[in-house]
């Protein structure tokens, strides 16, 4: 059997909450009932835009009569919550009609059998491929209790069986929380290298052009080629060894030197969890390839005189319009959007600016 997640962004997400309170609100039927329990376990985030949407719409007391699919039970959960813009700009779309159109709509395929993961049982048949889409990310809760945090656009597939768990990165960028399991150990395969684990947690970024990081956060792991023949013993001087606080890069096949990294750069490196990117004076041109990462727009540094202008700071991942604002207050540049849907960069022409260039 094989189940496929494509994560939502939070605009997805919070149009699927509103349908949601929409069918509560005229009653669910056991099919329905099934069917909201899987949309809430898949991902934490569901629970919170459902009860967001519901006191949007002043609906919590349709919420009461699922109250056991929450912990606490809802009634605890009634209290203010800021409503961000977003939840704005969803409801102000589609509140006028949800009522009145939606409430007779079939389920979203979202909220189709697909979205509940394999059951332990299960698990030997199962394979689960987890996606999510540009500027979006997302946390997977495995049903041994490993926990898997999807960066953008990255798509993993799952397979346990009484061997191991076997979690394979086709694209992208995941961090892994292991349960331990001393006699299944978990393995993440990344190209072609494999990350071994049995209860730690670490990060794993394939990069497009197949060269791989690793990030120790907990534990141990430890990083080795794929064999491409029986023969293994050519391979041992490639096996390393990682503790936390260490990075490892494998490009073309070959492990480089394992670096010490500190806890600060670490988390300034892994801060997408939270949503943010965080520049330490990387150049212009690094960060632009950075923020690409979460969102379709593409960027032209067209001016020389910037291409090596050192950013720092923390933005909000794929929020471009922010970085851009920032990059006019604090460095003087300038930006044009052409009809192609390109970005330009360049300096903003300044009588200090003229006056340097001359």
């Amino acid at each position: 059997m094989s189940n496929i997640y494509q994560f939502q962004t939070e605009e997805q997400m919070y149009e699927d909450a509103s349908l949601w309170v929409a069918r509560l609100d005229r009653g669910l039927s056991e099919e329905e009932t099934a069917a909201l329990r899987r949309w809430l376990d898949v991902n934490p985030g569901h629970r919170d835009c459902l009860l967001e949407m519901a006191e949007l719409w002043d609906r919590m007391d349709s919420l009461s009569v699922l109250s056991e699919l929450f912990d606490p039970p809802v009634a605890q959960q009634q209290r203010s919550r800021a409503v961000g813009r977003t939840v704005w700009a969803v409801a102000a779309s589609i509140l006028a009609v949800v009522f009145a159109v939606n409430l007779l709509l079939p389920m979203s395929p979202w909220s189709g059998a697909n979205s509940e993961g394999p059951a332990l049982s299960n698990l030997e048949t199962s394979d689960t491929l987890y996606e999510t889409g540009v500027g979006a990310h997302s946390t997977v809760n495995l049903p041994d209790g490993t926990r898997m945090l999807l960066n953008t656009n990255t798509q993993v597939s799952v397979t346990y069986s009484d061997q191991e768990r076997l979690l394979v990165l086709n694209r992208g960028e995941l961090h892994v929380e292991v349960a331990h399991d001393k006699q299944r150990p978990l393995r993440v395969r990344a190209g072609s290298n494999v990350v071994e684990a049995v209860g730690t947690a670490f990060n794993v970024y394939l990069k497009e052009d197949e060269s791989v990081d690793v990030i120790v956060t907990e534990g141990r792991v430890r990083v080795k080629p794929l064999p491409h023949s029986d023969d293994v013993s050519e391979l041992a001087d490639q096996v390393r060894d990682l503790v936390r606080g260490q990075k490892l890069t494998v490009r073309d096949s070959q492990a480089l030197a394992v670096e010490e990294v500190d806890s600060t750069l670490i988390n300034d490196r892994l801060s997408w969890r939270d949503g943010n990117l965080v520049f330490r004076g990387e150049t212009l041109r690094e960060a632009l390839n950075e923020l690409s990462r979460y969102t379709p727009a593409t960027f032209k540094v067209v001016d020389s005189r910037i291409r090596d202008v050192r950013i720092a700071g923390l933005y909000k991942a794929g929020d471009v319009d922010g970085l851009l604002l920032a990059l006019k207050e604090n460095f003087n540049i300038d930006h044009r959007r052409t009809g192609s849907g390109v970005i330009e960069l360049s300096l903003r022409d300044t009588p200090e600016s003229v006056k340097s260039e001359g």
